[in-house]
C-alpha cells in the first residue's frame, strides 16, 4: 500500500541514540504506507557568526536540496496544529489535490531562515510546547505513521 513519498528534510546529525533508536522504529513503519527519504544537511559551526547568519547558510543547505517538486512543509511552533485526526484528514487532502511528494522541513536548533519559511507552502506545528528539532524528529516520525494507520483503518491510533 504504497503512499505519496515523504521526504524529511533535517538539520544537523542525529546525536542522541534514543532519537536515532525512534527514528528507525517508526521510519520502518511508515515505510509501510509512504516511500520514505531522510536527508540531512550540515549543521552550521556558529563560530563568530550571528543567529542568522547561521539560520541563512542552513537555509541556503536546506533549499538547495529540496526537491524540484514537491510540497514544502516547515515544521514551527507558529505553524498550524492539528489532531491526529485533523491531521491524517489534512494529508489525505493533500494526497488526493497533487501526486508531488510531502516534503517535511525540520530548521536547526535556531529554527529555520526566512527564506526556507517563504519557499514552504504550508507551516506545521507539532505542539504549542517547545520541542528540541532532534525530539521534533521522532514526533513527527510518529504523527506521520499515525496518520496513515488512521487512513488505513488499522486500530494503533486508538
Amino acid at each position: 500500500m504504497a503512499g505519496l513519498p515523504m521526504v524529511i528534510l533535517m538539520v544537523g546529525k542525529t546525536r542522541a541514540a534514543f532519537v536515532q533508536e525512534g527514528m528507525a522504529f517508526y521510519a520502518k513503519r511508515l515505510q509501510f504506507y509512504h516511500p520514505l527519504e531522510l536527508v540531512t544537511v550540515r549543521a552550521e559551526k556558529p563560530e563568530g557568526l550571528t543567529p542568522e547568519q547561521i539560520k541563512d547558510r542552513e537555509g541556503a543547505r536546506i533549499l538547495a536540496r529540496l526537491p524540484k517538486s514537491g510540497r514544502i512543509i516547515t515544521l514551527e511552533a507558529d505553524g498550524q496544529e492539528f489532531t491526529s485526526e485533523g491531521l491524517a484528514s489534512w494529508l489525505d487532502h493533500l494526497a488526493t489535490a497533487a501526486a508531488t511528494p510531502l516534503v517535511f522541513v525540520i530548521g536547526g536548533h535556531l529554527g529555520l531562515a526566512a527564506a526556507v519559511r517563504q519557499a514552504a507552502h504550508y507551516h506545521l506545528s507539532l505542539s504549542r510546547l517547545t520541542l528540541t528539532h532532534e525530539l521534533s524528529r521522532v514526533i513527527l516520525l510518529e504523527q506521520l505513521y499515525r496518520a496513515a494507520t488512521i487512513r488505513a483503518g488499522h486500530p494503533y491510533h486508538i
